[in-house]
């Protein structure tokens, strides 16, 4: 799914609505909601399966995402991180 201002823009008031106590307590909810964004997009690119290569599997690598590469009739999973 794509990017969502609007939700972004929502739970970013909902922040300063709830005037957190400290600092510390601001940074850690704009990172989270931040975070949260970034991690809701959906990526889609569109490459050959011999154009793209994945080094170590994804169960292998700390921190991957799954990437799905769709290309030709094949769809191909990777990982990213």
């Amino acid at each position: 799914m794509a990017l969502n201002k609007t939700t972004l823009k929502n739970d970013l008031k909902a922040i300063f609505e709830s005037r957190p106590a400290s600092d510390e307590a601001v940074a850690e909810a704009l990172a989270d909601v931040i975070y949260d964004f970034v991690k809701s997009a959906e990526v889609t690119i569109t490459a050959l399966p011999n154009e793209v290569s994945v080094v170590g599997s994804p169960t292998a690598q700390a921190n991957a995402v799954p990437l799905t590469l769709k290309g030709g009739d094949a769809t191909h999973t990777g990982g990213l991180s």
